[in-house]
């Protein structure tokens, strides 16, 4: 997978945003199209995303925990392996644990001097995807305030200075080890 950006083998904000309306337009295929399993799975999260809205509208008070990848959102309160959102909160963790994997078949072992950076980009993708799930729709879900597409755009923004970071040596993603197998 190659890009034309200065994020070298990591798609840039754009094409992030771009699979993301995809996704929400026509499903999952949004990221087969670009033939890349990362744009795949970032399809496949806002796909899961909108599966947990339509499962429990009033999923905004369920803490997501993008930073701690052993502990699926939500499972504590739903309790069911039956229940809707308890398995569209499975798929988004797969989902953010395919792109971990990838990311680190992308970038290979960490350089010497990297700084290790607080979370996956997994965990990155997942909460893109969720503000994106929570902004947009076909139509603005966000209100004339847009707090959410502010917040969209800074994760967009935040998300590209760190694949720059990643691709330069300067950061590093942190250790796979304490995640569960999918």
């Amino acid at each position: 997978m190659s890009y034309v950006d200065d994020l070298g083998p990591f798609p840039n904000s754009r094409i992030i945003s771009a699979v993301f309306t995809r996704a929400a337009e026509f499903d999952r295929s949004a990221g087969a199209e670009f033939g890349c399993a990362m744009l795949e799975s970032l399809a496949g999260l806002v796909v899961a995303h909108r599966r947990m809205a339509a499962a429990r509208p009033a999923w905004d008070d369920i803490v997501l925990p993008w930073g701690r990848p052993g502990e699926p959102p939500g499972s504590s309160e739903t309790g069911s392996d039956t229940d809707p959102f308890a398995c569209a909160c499975d798929e988004v963790q797969r989902h953010m644990l395919s792109i971990d994997l990838g990311a680190r078949r992308i970038l290979g072992p960490p350089r010497p001097g990297s700084l290790p950076h607080r979370e996956g980009l997994g965990a990155v993708f997942g909460r893109t995807a969720y503000l994106y799930t929570i902004s947009f729709d076909r139509f603005i879900l966000d209100g004339s305030e847009g707090s959410n597409r502010r917040r969209l755009a800074r994760e967009y923004a935040a998300y590209d200075a760190l694949a720059r970071d990643l691709v330069a040596g300067r950061k590093c993603l942190p250790a796979l080890c304490d995640r569960p197998a999918p």
